[in-house]
């Protein structure tokens, strides 16, 4: 069973980390550490749900909990571009003079770093929310599993997170117009 979570739901747990942490090497931190835990705690899973929103669950929990240890106030080069190939790291676009020139590139990093900075100003419940459903693609009713609470309590929370989120992109998008 484990192994079919592993073969079938590895990428779609990784990018809900990535999501969570906003960096990879977190993100692949958290995977290995929700693996640990699934594997220790195997006695509690309850086969009649779904064994990929149980571990989801699991990860989350791991992220609540604290897992989340590393400074983010720089960005390496070795950062992934957002909008690039995967293995893409600002490095290899800033050194590749036939890509985008470097202004989009740097822009468009902005915006990434912007949106991941407003994800970090929402509460917990309403960021793991926004990015099952806007970013993962998730239903509602597998929201609704994974976080253990009813499809009334998944609609709410998204549409306040999506409100908030709204809010909070406005200022940063001013204060960047601004600076």
């Amino acid at each position: 069973m484990i192994e079919k979570l592993i073969n079938e739901y590895s990428q779609q747990a990784y990018e809900f980390a990535v999501h969570l942490c906003g960096s990879a090497e977190e993100a692949k931190e958290l995977m290995q550490e929700s693996f640990f835990r699934l594997i220790r705690h195997w006695d509690q899973y309850d086969a009649s749900q779904p064994l990929e929103n149980y571990f989801m669950t699991v990860m989350r929990n791991l992220y609540y909990d604290g897992i989340k240890k590393w400074d983010r106030g720089f960005i390496s080069l070795e950062t992934p571009v957002a909008g690039e190939d995967e293995g893409s790291v600002l490095a290899d676009a800033l050194a590749d003079e036939d890509a985008e020139d470097l202004q989009t590139a740097l822009e468009r990093r902005e915006v990434s770093e912007t949106v991941r900075s407003v994800l970090e100003e929402l509460a917990p419940e309403y960021k793991a929310v926004l990015i099952m459903s806007d970013m993962q693609g998730l239903g509602y009713n597998e929201i609704a599993s994974v976080l253990d609470c009813s499809l009334g309590t998944v609609r709410s929370r998204l549409w306040r997170a999506r409100n908030a989120f709204k809010k909070k992109m406005r200022k940063h998008l001013y204060y960047l117009r601004v600076e």
